[in-house]
Protein backbone atom coordinates (compact mmCIF):
# COMPACT_ATOMS: atom_id res chain seq x y z
CA UNK A 1 0.00 0.00 0.00
CA UNK A 2 2.81 2.43 0.81
CA UNK A 3 4.19 1.61 -2.44
CA UNK A 4 0.91 2.08 -4.13
CA UNK A 5 0.63 5.79 -2.39
CA UNK A 6 4.43 6.77 -3.18
CA UNK A 7 3.72 5.83 -7.22
CA UNK A 8 0.25 7.79 -6.95
CA UNK A 9 1.42 10.80 -5.36
CA UNK A 10 4.35 10.71 -8.12
CA UNK A 11 1.92 10.75 -10.84
CA UNK A 12 0.17 13.97 -9.36
CA UNK A 13 3.44 15.35 -9.10
CA UNK A 14 3.82 14.85 -12.55
CA UNK A 15 0.62 16.53 -13.90
CA UNK A 16 1.10 19.47 -11.73
CA UNK A 17 4.08 20.10 -13.42
CA UNK A 18 2.79 19.41 -16.84
CA UNK A 19 0.31 21.82 -16.34
CA UNK A 20 2.84 24.87 -14.92
CA UNK A 21 4.56 24.13 -18.24
CA UNK A 22 1.68 24.59 -20.29
CA UNK A 23 0.70 27.57 -18.16
CA UNK A 24 3.85 29.14 -18.51
CA UNK A 25 4.03 28.24 -22.37
CA UNK A 26 0.96 29.94 -22.84
CA UNK A 27 1.83 33.19 -21.34
CA UNK A 28 5.09 32.94 -23.31
CA UNK A 29 2.90 32.57 -26.63
CA UNK A 30 0.40 35.77 -25.30
CA UNK A 31 3.84 37.85 -24.50
CA UNK A 32 5.22 37.07 -28.01
CA UNK A 33 1.75 37.36 -29.63
CA UNK A 34 1.79 41.46 -28.09
CA UNK A 35 4.75 42.31 -29.14
CA UNK A 36 4.47 41.41 -32.33
CA UNK A 37 0.67 43.27 -32.93
CA UNK A 38 2.76 46.23 -31.49
CA UNK A 39 5.19 45.83 -33.81
CA UNK A 40 3.42 45.11 -37.03
CA UNK A 41 -0.31 46.46 -36.20
CA UNK A 42 -1.73 49.32 -38.05
CA UNK A 43 -0.06 52.11 -35.90
CA UNK A 44 -2.43 55.42 -34.97
CA UNK A 45 -0.98 58.60 -35.10
CA UNK A 46 -2.68 61.38 -33.64
CA UNK A 47 -6.10 59.09 -33.53
CA UNK A 48 -5.94 57.94 -37.16
CA UNK A 49 -4.62 54.98 -38.88
CA UNK A 50 -1.54 54.86 -40.31
CA UNK A 51 -1.57 55.11 -43.79
CA UNK A 52 1.87 54.11 -45.44
CA UNK A 53 0.70 51.13 -46.71
CA UNK A 54 -1.81 52.55 -49.08
CA UNK A 55 -3.59 50.52 -52.35
CA UNK A 56 -2.44 51.77 -55.59
CA UNK A 57 -5.49 53.92 -57.21
CA UNK A 58 -6.59 53.20 -60.75
CA UNK A 59 -4.48 55.86 -63.72
CA UNK A 60 -8.12 56.85 -63.92
CA UNK A 61 -9.02 58.57 -60.81
CA UNK A 62 -6.02 60.98 -61.44
CA UNK A 63 -7.02 61.44 -65.06
CA UNK A 64 -10.72 62.76 -64.09
CA UNK A 65 -9.19 65.03 -60.82
CA UNK A 66 -7.13 66.67 -63.71
CA UNK A 67 -9.81 67.08 -66.13
CA UNK A 68 -12.23 68.17 -63.97
CA UNK A 69 -10.58 71.02 -61.94
CA UNK A 70 -9.19 72.32 -65.64
CA UNK A 71 -8.12 75.83 -65.53
CA UNK A 72 -9.65 76.25 -61.64
CA UNK A 73 -12.03 78.76 -63.23
CA UNK A 74 -14.75 77.20 -61.91
CA UNK A 75 -16.12 78.77 -59.08
CA UNK A 76 -16.89 74.48 -57.43
CA UNK A 77 -12.94 74.90 -56.95
CA UNK A 78 -12.14 78.10 -55.03
CA UNK A 79 -11.25 76.27 -52.09
CA UNK A 80 -9.03 74.40 -53.84
CA UNK A 81 -6.63 77.22 -54.69
CA UNK A 82 -5.62 77.41 -51.57
CA UNK A 83 -3.87 74.13 -52.20
CA UNK A 84 -2.48 74.60 -55.80
CA UNK A 85 -0.79 78.05 -54.42
CA UNK A 86 1.18 76.22 -51.65
CA UNK A 87 1.80 73.24 -53.77
CA UNK A 88 3.76 75.96 -55.92
CA UNK A 89 6.63 75.46 -53.87
CA UNK A 90 7.33 71.88 -54.59
CA UNK A 91 7.28 72.57 -58.28
CA UNK A 92 10.81 72.00 -58.51
CA UNK A 93 11.32 69.06 -57.49
CA UNK A 94 8.21 67.35 -59.16
CA UNK A 95 10.17 68.87 -62.34
CA UNK A 96 13.79 67.53 -61.15
CA UNK A 97 11.87 64.24 -60.19
CA UNK A 98 10.42 63.87 -63.82
CA UNK A 99 13.55 64.87 -65.52
CA UNK A 100 15.56 62.30 -64.05
CA UNK A 101 13.06 59.69 -64.70
CA UNK A 102 13.15 60.37 -67.86
CA UNK A 103 12.91 57.34 -70.61
CA UNK A 104 16.12 56.61 -72.14
CA UNK A 105 16.30 56.46 -76.30
CA UNK A 106 16.11 52.45 -76.18
CA UNK A 107 12.62 52.42 -74.13
CA UNK A 108 9.41 52.46 -76.18
CA UNK A 109 7.77 53.76 -73.11
CA UNK A 110 8.37 53.88 -69.36
CA UNK A 111 5.66 53.75 -66.80
CA UNK A 112 6.49 54.84 -63.51
CA UNK A 113 5.38 55.36 -59.87
CA UNK A 114 3.44 58.39 -59.15
CA UNK A 115 2.47 60.00 -56.25
CA UNK A 116 -0.36 63.11 -56.49
CA UNK A 117 -2.64 65.08 -54.14
CA UNK A 118 -5.96 64.31 -54.02
CA UNK A 119 -7.07 67.74 -55.55
CA UNK A 120 -4.76 66.99 -58.52
CA UNK A 121 -2.71 70.11 -56.88
CA UNK A 122 0.64 68.35 -57.87
CA UNK A 123 1.88 64.88 -59.22
CA UNK A 124 5.51 63.47 -58.26
CA UNK A 125 7.24 60.30 -59.91
CA UNK A 126 8.20 58.70 -56.74
CA UNK A 127 11.12 56.70 -58.01
CA UNK A 128 15.20 56.71 -58.06
CA UNK A 129 16.51 55.85 -61.39
CA UNK A 130 19.19 53.32 -60.68
CA UNK A 131 21.40 51.68 -63.09
CA UNK A 132 24.63 49.64 -63.20
CA UNK A 133 27.36 51.78 -64.43
CA UNK A 134 29.09 49.65 -66.71
CA UNK A 135 25.52 48.33 -68.98
CA UNK A 136 24.41 52.39 -68.36
CA UNK A 137 27.66 53.52 -70.39
CA UNK A 138 27.61 50.50 -73.21
CA UNK A 139 23.65 51.72 -74.01
CA UNK A 140 24.50 55.14 -74.37
CA UNK A 141 27.81 54.39 -76.54
CA UNK A 142 25.20 52.21 -78.52
CA UNK A 143 23.24 55.10 -79.06
CA UNK A 144 26.15 57.30 -80.05
CA UNK A 145 27.36 54.86 -82.95
CA UNK A 146 22.84 54.51 -83.59
CA UNK A 147 23.15 58.68 -83.77
CA UNK A 148 25.56 58.59 -85.91
CA UNK A 149 24.15 56.60 -88.61
CA UNK A 150 21.37 57.97 -88.43
CA UNK A 151 22.68 62.00 -89.34
CA UNK A 152 24.80 59.95 -92.01
CA UNK A 153 22.21 58.20 -93.62
CA UNK A 154 19.21 60.53 -93.08
CA UNK A 155 18.44 62.84 -96.14
CA UNK A 156 16.62 65.40 -94.26
CA UNK A 157 18.34 65.91 -91.27
CA UNK A 158 16.57 68.86 -88.99
CA UNK A 159 16.92 69.84 -85.22
CA UNK A 160 13.75 70.35 -83.08
CA UNK A 161 12.93 73.69 -82.26
CA UNK A 162 12.37 74.91 -78.84
CA UNK A 163 9.22 75.51 -77.55
CA UNK A 164 7.44 73.19 -80.12
CA UNK A 165 4.25 74.20 -79.24
CA UNK A 166 2.12 77.75 -79.91
CA UNK A 167 2.41 80.04 -77.11
CA UNK A 168 -1.56 79.68 -76.74
CA UNK A 169 -1.60 75.90 -77.24
CA UNK A 170 -3.11 74.42 -73.98
CA UNK A 171 -1.17 71.17 -73.03
CA UNK A 172 -2.36 68.09 -74.23
CA UNK A 173 -5.08 66.11 -72.93
CA UNK A 174 -3.21 62.18 -72.64
CA UNK A 175 -6.45 60.61 -72.07
CA UNK A 176 -7.76 61.71 -75.33
CA UNK A 177 -4.71 62.58 -78.10
CA UNK A 178 -2.10 59.93 -76.99
CA UNK A 179 -3.71 57.30 -74.57
CA UNK A 180 -4.97 54.92 -78.01
CA UNK A 181 -1.42 56.02 -79.43
CA UNK A 182 1.19 53.44 -80.43
CA UNK A 183 4.61 55.13 -79.49
CA UNK A 184 7.56 55.42 -81.91
CA UNK A 185 9.90 52.23 -82.32
CA UNK A 186 12.82 52.57 -79.48
CA UNK A 187 16.24 52.51 -80.97
CA UNK A 188 18.40 49.69 -80.67
CA UNK A 189 21.44 48.56 -82.39
CA UNK A 190 21.62 45.31 -83.71
CA UNK A 191 23.66 42.86 -81.68
CA UNK A 192 25.11 39.74 -82.85
CA UNK A 193 23.91 36.79 -81.32
CA UNK A 194 27.29 34.56 -80.90
CA UNK A 195 29.44 37.46 -80.65
CA UNK A 196 27.54 39.37 -78.23
CA UNK A 197 25.80 36.59 -76.66
CA UNK A 198 26.13 37.37 -73.07
CA UNK A 199 24.55 40.70 -73.07
CA UNK A 200 22.10 40.14 -76.04
CA UNK A 201 18.61 39.03 -74.51
CA UNK A 202 18.98 41.97 -71.82
CA UNK A 203 21.22 45.06 -72.67
CA UNK A 204 17.87 47.12 -73.03
CA UNK A 205 15.79 45.87 -70.71
CA UNK A 206 14.58 49.02 -68.44
CA UNK A 207 16.17 47.17 -65.30
CA UNK A 208 18.76 44.46 -67.00
CA UNK A 209 19.39 41.55 -64.88
CA UNK A 210 16.91 42.25 -61.67
CA UNK A 211 15.96 38.34 -61.90
CA UNK A 212 19.36 37.04 -61.94
CA UNK A 213 22.29 36.49 -59.69
CA UNK A 214 24.31 39.72 -61.03
CA UNK A 215 22.13 41.74 -59.21
CA UNK A 216 21.19 41.11 -55.33
CA UNK A 217 17.13 41.46 -55.90
CA UNK A 218 14.27 43.94 -55.88
CA UNK A 219 16.30 46.95 -54.90
CA UNK A 220 18.80 46.73 -57.56
CA UNK A 221 21.36 48.23 -54.90
CA UNK A 222 24.63 46.08 -56.10
CA UNK A 223 25.89 44.32 -58.42
CA UNK A 224 28.86 42.08 -59.56
CA UNK A 225 29.39 40.77 -63.81
CA UNK A 226 31.14 38.17 -64.77
CA UNK A 227 34.49 38.13 -67.39
CA UNK A 228 32.62 38.25 -70.94
CA UNK A 229 30.03 40.67 -69.88
CA UNK A 230 32.58 43.22 -68.79
CA UNK A 231 34.28 42.20 -71.78
CA UNK A 232 31.70 42.77 -74.42
CA UNK A 233 29.91 46.56 -72.78
CA UNK A 234 33.89 47.00 -72.56
CA UNK A 235 33.78 46.35 -76.62
CA UNK A 236 30.38 48.76 -77.43
CA UNK A 237 31.51 51.43 -75.02
CA UNK A 238 34.99 52.39 -77.01
CA UNK A 239 32.97 55.02 -78.88
CA UNK A 240 32.80 57.11 -75.58
CA UNK A 241 36.09 55.78 -73.37
CA UNK A 242 39.33 57.22 -74.05
CA UNK A 243 42.29 55.37 -75.79
CA UNK A 244 44.72 57.11 -73.18
CA UNK A 245 45.28 55.17 -70.09
CA UNK A 246 49.10 56.15 -69.50
CA UNK A 247 48.55 57.93 -66.32
CA UNK A 248 52.25 60.04 -67.61
CA UNK A 249 50.07 61.64 -70.56
CA UNK A 250 48.63 64.13 -67.90
CA UNK A 251 52.16 64.66 -66.60
CA UNK A 252 50.98 68.81 -65.95
CA UNK A 253 47.21 68.64 -67.14
CA UNK A 254 46.06 66.47 -63.47
CA UNK A 255 44.12 68.45 -60.58
CA UNK A 256 47.39 69.26 -58.41
CA UNK A 257 48.85 71.26 -61.58
CA UNK A 258 45.68 73.07 -62.02
CA UNK A 259 45.87 73.82 -58.55
CA UNK A 260 48.97 74.96 -58.31
CA UNK A 261 48.15 76.67 -61.53
CA UNK A 262 45.47 78.78 -59.76
CA UNK A 263 47.14 79.63 -56.82
CA UNK A 264 50.25 81.26 -58.68
CA UNK A 265 47.90 83.29 -61.04
CA UNK A 266 49.38 81.43 -64.56
CA UNK A 267 47.56 79.52 -67.16
CA UNK A 268 48.95 75.97 -68.30
CA UNK A 269 48.24 76.01 -72.19
CA UNK A 270 44.77 74.49 -72.99
CA UNK A 271 44.01 74.54 -69.32
CA UNK A 272 41.64 76.75 -66.88
CA UNK A 273 42.38 80.45 -66.54
CA UNK A 274 41.23 81.70 -63.04
CA UNK A 275 41.23 84.96 -60.89
CA UNK A 276 44.19 85.76 -58.69
CA UNK A 277 44.18 84.22 -55.82
CA UNK A 278 46.33 86.69 -53.81
CA UNK A 279 46.66 90.29 -55.07
CA UNK A 280 48.98 91.40 -52.40
CA UNK A 281 51.82 90.62 -54.88
CA UNK A 282 53.30 94.06 -55.39
CA UNK A 283 57.25 94.00 -54.16
CA UNK A 284 59.06 96.37 -52.72
CA UNK A 285 60.62 98.59 -55.32
CA UNK A 286 63.97 99.23 -53.16
CA UNK A 287 64.90 95.95 -52.90
CA UNK A 288 64.84 93.61 -56.22
CA UNK A 289 66.86 91.47 -58.23
CA UNK A 290 69.27 94.05 -59.12
CA UNK A 291 70.64 94.89 -55.96
CA UNK A 292 70.00 91.39 -53.90
CA UNK A 293 73.63 90.06 -53.77
CA UNK A 294 71.92 86.76 -52.83
CA UNK A 295 69.85 86.23 -56.18
CA UNK A 296 70.45 84.36 -59.20
CA UNK A 297 69.59 86.77 -62.11
CA UNK A 298 67.43 84.71 -64.87
CA UNK A 299 67.20 87.38 -67.82
CA UNK A 300 65.22 85.13 -70.06
CA UNK A 301 61.22 84.26 -69.50
CA UNK A 302 60.37 81.62 -67.33
CA UNK A 303 57.96 78.73 -69.19
CA UNK A 304 55.08 78.54 -67.00
CA UNK A 305 55.45 74.68 -67.08
CA UNK A 306 58.64 75.28 -65.18
CA UNK A 307 56.73 77.69 -62.65
CA UNK A 308 53.77 74.86 -62.45
CA UNK A 309 56.12 71.54 -61.97
CA UNK A 310 58.67 73.50 -59.55
CA UNK A 311 57.13 75.88 -57.78
CA UNK A 312 59.46 76.46 -54.74
CA UNK A 313 62.58 77.06 -57.42
CA UNK A 314 61.07 79.41 -60.25
CA UNK A 315 58.67 81.71 -58.13
CA UNK A 316 58.97 84.63 -55.71
CA UNK A 317 56.66 83.87 -53.24
CA UNK A 318 54.77 80.33 -53.32
CA UNK A 319 51.59 79.79 -52.01
CA UNK A 320 48.82 77.30 -51.66
CA UNK A 321 50.91 75.14 -54.26
CA UNK A 322 50.62 71.15 -54.89
CA UNK A 323 53.41 68.75 -55.82
CA UNK A 324 52.19 66.53 -58.71
CA UNK A 325 53.44 63.05 -59.52
CA UNK A 326 56.76 63.69 -61.81
CA UNK A 327 56.79 60.37 -63.14
CA UNK A 328 54.48 57.01 -63.09
CA UNK A 329 56.30 53.57 -63.94
CA UNK A 330 55.84 53.11 -67.80
CA UNK A 331 52.81 51.14 -68.95
CA UNK A 332 53.58 48.13 -71.19
CA UNK A 333 50.22 46.99 -71.86
CA UNK A 334 49.46 47.14 -75.72
CA UNK A 335 45.85 46.64 -76.47
CA UNK A 336 45.21 43.54 -79.19
CA UNK A 337 42.40 44.16 -81.88
CA UNK A 338 42.86 40.84 -83.05
CA UNK A 339 40.56 38.56 -80.53
CA UNK A 340 41.60 35.24 -81.60
CA UNK A 341 45.40 35.95 -81.02
CA UNK A 342 46.73 33.71 -77.78
CA UNK A 343 46.58 35.99 -74.91
CA UNK A 344 50.83 36.50 -74.82
CA UNK A 345 52.35 37.22 -78.18
CA UNK A 346 55.20 38.78 -79.67
CA UNK A 347 53.68 42.15 -80.36
CA UNK A 348 55.16 43.59 -83.27
CA UNK A 349 54.88 46.97 -82.08
CA UNK A 350 57.85 46.15 -79.04
CA UNK A 351 61.14 46.76 -80.98
CA UNK A 352 63.88 44.78 -80.05
CA UNK A 353 66.98 46.05 -78.05
CA UNK A 354 69.27 47.60 -79.42
CA UNK A 355 72.94 46.69 -79.31
CA UNK A 356 74.92 48.58 -76.99
CA UNK A 357 77.48 50.42 -78.05
CA UNK A 358 80.33 49.57 -76.13
CA UNK A 359 83.35 52.18 -75.89
CA UNK A 360 82.21 54.33 -78.39
CA UNK A 361 83.46 57.59 -79.54
CA UNK A 362 81.88 60.84 -79.32
CA UNK A 363 82.97 61.88 -82.34
CA UNK A 364 81.82 58.44 -84.73
CA UNK A 365 79.59 59.15 -87.50
CA UNK A 366 77.02 56.77 -88.16
CA UNK A 367 77.25 54.27 -90.74
CA UNK A 368 78.52 50.72 -92.17
CA UNK A 369 81.97 51.52 -90.85
CA UNK A 370 81.43 53.17 -87.28
CA UNK A 371 78.85 49.86 -86.42
CA UNK A 372 81.89 47.82 -87.58
CA UNK A 373 84.26 49.68 -85.45
CA UNK A 374 81.67 49.60 -82.65
CA UNK A 375 81.39 45.39 -83.15
CA UNK A 376 84.95 44.82 -82.72
CA UNK A 377 85.25 47.07 -79.64
CA UNK A 378 82.51 45.27 -77.68
CA UNK A 379 84.42 42.29 -79.14
CA UNK A 380 87.40 43.23 -77.43
CA UNK A 381 85.62 44.05 -74.39
CA UNK A 382 84.43 40.87 -73.65
CA UNK A 383 87.33 39.43 -75.06
CA UNK A 384 89.49 41.15 -72.01
CA UNK A 385 86.62 40.27 -69.39
CA UNK A 386 87.15 36.29 -69.89
CA UNK A 387 91.04 36.88 -70.02
CA UNK A 388 90.28 38.44 -66.35
CA UNK A 389 87.90 35.52 -65.81
CA UNK A 390 90.52 32.88 -66.21
CA UNK A 391 93.18 34.74 -64.38
CA UNK A 392 94.42 34.80 -60.66
CA UNK A 393 91.19 37.01 -59.89
CA UNK A 394 88.53 34.35 -60.33
CA UNK A 395 90.85 31.58 -58.76
CA UNK A 396 88.47 30.94 -55.63
CA UNK A 397 85.55 30.18 -57.84
CA UNK A 398 88.05 27.22 -59.17
CA UNK A 399 89.17 25.81 -56.40
CA UNK A 400 85.78 24.57 -55.01
CA UNK A 401 85.61 22.37 -58.49
CA UNK A 402 88.81 20.67 -58.61
CA UNK A 403 87.04 17.43 -59.97
CA UNK A 404 85.54 18.61 -62.57
CA UNK A 405 84.41 15.06 -64.20
CA UNK A 406 83.51 13.43 -60.75
CA UNK A 407 80.81 16.93 -60.16
CA UNK A 408 79.55 16.46 -63.90
CA UNK A 409 79.14 12.46 -63.02
CA UNK A 410 77.37 13.23 -59.46
CA UNK A 411 75.33 16.20 -61.00
CA UNK A 412 74.44 13.82 -64.03
CA UNK A 413 73.01 10.85 -61.79
CA UNK A 414 70.98 13.81 -59.31
CA UNK A 415 69.42 14.39 -62.77
CA UNK A 416 68.56 11.08 -63.99
CA UNK A 417 67.57 9.75 -59.98
CA UNK A 418 65.11 12.94 -59.50
CA UNK A 419 62.17 13.65 -61.56
CA UNK A 420 62.52 17.62 -62.14
CA UNK A 421 58.98 19.33 -63.15
CA UNK A 422 58.14 22.96 -63.64
CA UNK A 423 55.85 24.47 -60.85
CA UNK A 424 51.93 24.37 -62.34
CA UNK A 425 53.09 22.85 -65.28
CA UNK A 426 49.37 20.72 -65.26
CA UNK A 427 47.76 24.28 -65.27
CA UNK A 428 47.40 25.86 -68.61
CA UNK A 429 49.12 29.27 -69.35
CA UNK A 430 46.09 30.84 -70.74
CA UNK A 431 42.34 30.39 -70.88
CA UNK A 432 39.87 31.55 -72.96
CA UNK A 433 39.28 34.38 -70.62
CA UNK A 434 42.85 35.05 -70.07
CA UNK A 435 43.08 37.90 -72.33
CA UNK A 436 39.29 39.61 -71.62
CA UNK A 437 41.12 39.72 -68.54
CA UNK A 438 44.20 41.78 -69.01
CA UNK A 439 42.07 43.91 -71.00
CA UNK A 440 39.69 44.35 -68.25
CA UNK A 441 42.28 45.61 -65.80
CA UNK A 442 43.83 48.07 -67.69
CA UNK A 443 40.65 49.15 -68.70
CA UNK A 444 38.90 52.31 -66.92
CA UNK A 445 36.71 52.71 -64.37
CA UNK A 446 34.24 51.60 -64.15
CA UNK A 447 35.37 48.58 -66.59
CA UNK A 448 38.16 47.37 -64.29
CA UNK A 449 35.50 46.71 -61.18
CA UNK A 450 33.64 43.06 -60.72
CA UNK A 451 31.55 44.74 -58.51
CA UNK A 452 29.93 47.81 -57.20
CA UNK A 453 27.10 49.69 -56.21
CA UNK A 454 24.14 51.15 -58.37
CA UNK A 455 24.28 55.02 -59.22
CA UNK A 456 21.42 57.41 -60.13
CA UNK A 457 21.64 57.64 -63.87
CA UNK A 458 22.26 61.41 -63.76
CA UNK A 459 25.26 61.13 -61.64
CA UNK A 460 27.37 58.98 -64.46
CA UNK A 461 29.49 61.10 -66.30
CA UNK A 462 29.72 59.74 -70.21
CA UNK A 463 31.89 62.42 -71.44
CA UNK A 464 34.16 63.79 -68.53
CA UNK A 465 37.43 61.94 -69.98
CA UNK A 466 37.09 63.77 -72.87
CA UNK A 467 37.54 67.31 -71.26
CA UNK A 468 40.29 66.02 -68.90
CA UNK A 469 42.45 65.59 -72.43
CA UNK A 470 44.03 68.15 -74.23
CA UNK A 471 42.08 69.05 -76.82
CA UNK A 472 43.77 69.02 -80.26
CA UNK A 473 44.70 71.91 -82.08
CA UNK A 474 42.49 70.87 -85.33
CA UNK A 475 39.17 71.59 -83.51
CA UNK A 476 37.45 74.75 -84.36
CA UNK A 477 38.31 77.83 -81.18
CA UNK A 478 34.54 77.50 -79.94
CA UNK A 479 35.02 73.84 -79.49
CA UNK A 480 38.46 74.49 -77.62
CA UNK A 481 36.47 77.07 -75.29
CA UNK A 482 34.09 74.41 -74.57
CA UNK A 483 36.75 71.84 -73.33
CA UNK A 484 38.15 75.56 -71.34
CA UNK A 485 34.85 76.31 -69.50
CA UNK A 486 34.16 72.36 -68.70
CA UNK A 487 37.94 72.01 -67.28
CA UNK A 488 37.54 75.16 -65.52
CA UNK A 489 34.00 74.44 -63.71
CA UNK A 490 35.48 71.11 -63.13
CA UNK A 491 38.38 72.20 -60.94
CA UNK A 492 36.33 74.60 -59.35
CA UNK A 493 33.77 71.99 -57.90
CA UNK A 494 36.84 69.87 -56.69
CA UNK A 495 38.58 72.54 -55.00
CA UNK A 496 35.61 73.73 -53.09
CA UNK A 497 34.19 70.10 -52.73
CA UNK A 498 33.75 69.15 -48.59
CA UNK A 499 33.21 65.54 -47.08
CA UNK A 500 29.51 65.72 -46.38
CA UNK A 501 27.89 67.05 -42.70
CA UNK A 502 26.07 63.32 -41.39
CA UNK A 503 22.50 64.55 -41.55
CA UNK A 504 19.34 62.76 -40.40
CA UNK A 505 17.60 61.84 -43.91
CA UNK A 506 14.35 62.95 -44.16
CA UNK A 507 12.05 61.21 -46.78
CA UNK A 508 9.80 63.79 -48.31
CA UNK A 509 7.52 61.86 -50.26
CA UNK A 510 7.23 58.98 -47.21
CA UNK A 511 5.85 61.68 -45.36
CA UNK A 512 3.49 63.24 -47.78
CA UNK A 513 2.32 59.62 -48.50
CA UNK A 514 1.80 58.89 -44.98
CA UNK A 515 -0.80 61.94 -45.08
CA UNK A 516 -4.70 61.32 -46.22
CA UNK A 517 -4.33 63.55 -48.58
CA UNK A 518 -1.78 62.01 -51.21
CA UNK A 519 -2.19 58.33 -53.13
CA UNK A 520 -0.48 56.54 -55.32
CA UNK A 521 -0.76 55.00 -59.27
CA UNK A 522 1.35 53.73 -61.97
CA UNK A 523 1.09 56.46 -65.04
CA UNK A 524 3.59 56.51 -68.84
CA UNK A 525 6.19 59.14 -67.99
CA UNK A 526 4.62 61.50 -70.69
CA UNK A 527 1.53 61.36 -69.30
CA UNK A 528 2.80 62.75 -65.62
CA UNK A 529 4.86 65.36 -67.48
CA UNK A 530 1.90 67.10 -68.48
CA UNK A 531 0.38 67.01 -65.62
CA UNK A 532 3.35 68.98 -64.17
CA UNK A 533 2.83 71.42 -67.31
CA UNK A 534 -0.81 72.08 -66.17
CA UNK A 535 -0.74 72.29 -62.54
CA UNK A 536 2.49 74.68 -63.14
CA UNK A 537 0.75 76.93 -65.56
CA UNK A 538 -2.08 76.68 -63.29
CA UNK A 539 -0.51 77.80 -59.70
CA UNK A 540 1.41 80.79 -61.55
CA UNK A 541 -1.88 81.88 -63.68
CA UNK A 542 -3.75 81.71 -59.55
CA UNK A 543 -0.52 83.96 -58.25
CA UNK A 544 -1.07 86.70 -61.00
CA UNK A 545 -4.64 86.89 -60.37
CA UNK A 546 -3.69 86.78 -56.31
CA UNK A 547 -1.54 89.99 -56.53
CA UNK A 548 -4.53 91.62 -58.86
CA UNK A 549 -2.04 91.78 -62.03
CA UNK A 550 -4.85 91.67 -64.58
CA UNK A 551 -2.81 93.72 -67.37
CA UNK A 552 -0.02 90.40 -67.58
CA UNK A 553 -1.12 87.11 -69.45
CA UNK A 554 0.62 83.84 -69.10
CA UNK A 555 0.76 81.67 -71.95
CA UNK A 556 1.44 78.08 -72.21
CA UNK A 557 5.16 78.24 -72.76
CA UNK A 558 5.22 80.42 -69.34
CA UNK A 559 6.17 83.53 -70.48
CA UNK A 560 4.43 86.61 -69.06
CA UNK A 561 3.25 89.26 -71.58
CA UNK A 562 1.65 92.69 -70.85
CA UNK A 563 -1.64 92.86 -71.93
CA UNK A 564 -1.45 97.02 -72.21
CA UNK A 565 1.87 99.50 -72.21
CA UNK A 566 2.28 99.40 -68.20
CA UNK A 567 3.22 102.66 -66.15
CA UNK A 568 5.96 102.62 -64.04
CA UNK A 569 4.08 101.46 -60.87
CA UNK A 570 2.63 98.14 -63.00
CA UNK A 571 6.28 97.23 -64.26
CA UNK A 572 7.90 97.22 -60.48
CA UNK A 573 4.22 95.77 -59.18
CA UNK A 574 4.78 92.71 -62.02
CA UNK A 575 8.37 91.57 -61.11
CA UNK A 576 8.24 87.94 -60.52
CA UNK A 577 12.24 87.61 -60.77
CA UNK A 578 13.68 84.12 -63.05
CA UNK A 579 12.17 82.12 -60.43
CA UNK A 580 9.00 82.63 -62.50
CA UNK A 581 9.89 80.98 -65.46
CA UNK A 582 10.72 77.92 -64.59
Amino acid sequence: MEIDKIYGNGSKNNNNNEDEEDKKLKEKARLWKQIRSKKYSEKRKFGGVDTSQKAEMPPNHLRKIIKDHGDMSNRKFRHDKRVYLGALKYVPHAILKLLENMPMPWEQIRDVKVLYHITGAISFVNEIPLVVEPIYIAQWASMWIMMRREKRDRKHFKRMRFPPFDDEEPQLDYGENLLEVEPLEAIEMELDEEEDGPIYEWFYEHKPLVDTKYVNGESYKKWRLSVPIRENLLRISEQLLSDLIDKNYYYLFDLKSFFTSKALNLAIPGGPKFEPLYRDLDYDEDWNEFNDINKIIIRSQIRTEYRIAYPHMYNNRPRNVQISAYHYPSLMYIKSDDLDLPAFYNDPIINPIPTYKVNAGSGSKRGSSSNEKNKEEAYRYFESFKEKEDGDEYEFLMDEYEDGEEEEEDFGMFLEESEFKPLLEEVPLYTENTNLGISLYNAPRPFNSRSGRTRRAQDIPLIKPWYLEHCPQAYPVKVRVSYQKLLKCYVANKLHQRKPKALNKRYLFRSFKATKFFQITELDWVEVGLQVCRQGYNMLNLLIHRKNLNYLHLDYNFTLKPVKTLTTKERKKSRFGNAFHL
